[in-house]
């Protein structure tokens, strides 16, 4: 209805010889614009609207509106009173379906209001309540009863708006922060993330790769990756028995008996503290003295470590010469250097000619790959490569990585006075075990010194 400088007066009924009274605001605007009435009345106590036409009073009911241009706004905007209409006017709002959500959810503050709704929490509440009527786990949860609340509960628990949230309900997770360091790691629900860490999986990728082949811890998945570092055609106890071979004292002997003691007590490693029994993915072949005896005798590998004396029933240890050796490279050719020289290829050379001197045969260095670009003596390492093999490891990675690899597939000797303290606190194994086949040295006056070698 456009005002077309019409005039609101207060007025009183006296006498009128026609009186008509509309029922619909829309309807009585509408007569009044066709009539071009300028003047509006206010009447019995402006609880009418009313224009005067022809001698005709053509009223309406005032429902407590000001004027009937604020009734038939009201009216438009979906408002059922005057009441609201002014309220919602005064608060900035112009719809009476804003109004009404913000009389539900218990506010007055139009700005807050407009937060709300700019998180996605006015049109995400009835997606809330759906999905929690169709997960089972959350049901006992009792769900907020407005946006409002959902958004007071969503922000308290660190969340930023309704999409972060959600995101993280249908995952499990009910803390932005605890959802958010799962996601760093990898996992997109709670129940993976809790068994994950609980069981030391620090990574998803890997929690999920162990899972898949039914491994229940990360120190599960360490012992099964370092059995499975060489011997491929083997089953884990017979790995599990090379590895006790390899550390047995050299030049003694041991009976089939002792050795079948020994490796029972080695399993019990691999065994569920719960069940007492094998980890499933533990694979056997020797399961009694009968069978240790022939593998004994007949595996290659053990070669590597003694021999089998199937008349007698015992096993001698090679002397420890006749065991494959690895040379930390870098830490050689740094030795007994003072600080202000460069390391140097010599050391080296000198280390591998006393090993075959002393009766190795099986050697292999490895060293840092910025190990060349700090000797004194570089154009010597062809020399060097005449009489041991020399590998140098990927850029910007450690030698020592490979190094204790190599010792955990070979059970070979290794040759260093790095203690590998920072491997040792990443890994039981090394911690375990490194030390039994490190041999240390010393390189004084062009000659080298082994106290560990008999």
């Amino acid at each position: 209805m456009k005002n077309n400088n019409r005039h609101f007066v207060k007025a009183s009924l006296l006498k009128a010889s026609t009186v008509i009274e509309f029922e619909d605001i829309l309807d009585f605007c509408r007569y009044a614009e066709q009539h071009a009435s300028k003047e509006f009345f206010s009447l019995s106590k402006n609880s009418k609207f009313a224009v005067l036409t022809n001698g005709v009073i053509v009223q309406i009911a005032s429902n407590d509106y000001q004027c009937p241009e604020d009734y038939k706004k009201a009216l438009q905007s979906g408002f059922p009173n005057a009441y609201d209409h002014y309220n919602a006017l005064e608060a900035g709002i112009s719809k009476f379906e804003e109004y009404d959500l913000i009389q539900k959810c218990g506010i007055s503050d139009k700005h807050l209001y407009d937060e709300i709704q700019k998180q996605g929490f006015l049109e995400g509440f009835e997606k809330y309540n759906e999905y929690l009527k169709q997960e089972d786990s959350i049901k006992k949860e009792v769900p907020p009863a407005n946006p409002y609340k959902l958004y007071l509960h969503a922000r308290d628990c660190g969340f930023k708006n309704f999409k972060h949230f959600f995101e993280a309900l249908q995952g499990g997770f009910t803390n932005a922060k605890e959802h958010t360091v799962a996601q760093e790691k990898g996992y997109n629900n709670l129940a993976d993330y809790k068994e994950g860490i609980e069981n030391g999986f620090l990574d998803a990728k890997v929690y999920k790769h162990a899972k898949e082949m039914g491994v229940k811890t990360f120190q599960q998945l360490l012992q099964k990756d370092n059995l499975e570092l060489a011997y491929p055609e083997l089953t884990h106890d017979q790995k599990v028995c090379l590895f006790l071979l390899s550390k047995l004292e050299q030049g003694k002997k041991a009976s089939v008996n002792k050795l079948n003691s020994l490796l029972n007590e080695s399993l019990e490693e691999y065994k569920d503290p719960e069940t007492k029994k094998l980890f499933g993915w533990f694979t056997t072949a020797l399961g009694s003295k009968k069978k240790l005896a022939p593998f004994l005798q007949e595996n290659e590998n053990v070669r590597r470590f003694g021999t089998y004396d199937a008349d007698g029933e015992f096993f001698e240890v090679n002397a420890i010469k006749d065991r494959s050796v690895v040379i930390d490279g870098s830490n050689v050719a740094h030795n007994s250097v003072k600080s202000s020289e460069k390391p140097s290829i010599g050391n080296l050379i000198l280390m591998v000619k006393y090993l075959k001197k002393v009766g190795f045969s099986d050697i292999l260095i490895i060293a840092d790959a910025s190990l060349r670009h700090k000797l004194s003596d570089l154009h010597r390492l062809e020399e060097l490569s005449k009489i041991a093999k020399y590998e140098i490891a990927p850029a910007a990675t450690s030698a020592d990585k490979f190094i204790i690899s190599y010792v955990k597939s070979k059970h070979c000797l290794v040759i260093s006075n790095d203690a590998f303290k920072e491997h040792k606190v990443m890994d039981t194994w090394t911690a375990m075990n490194i030390d039994y086949y490190r041999l240390t040295f010393m390189i004084t006056d062009g000659e080298v010194f082994m106290p560990d070698l008999k």
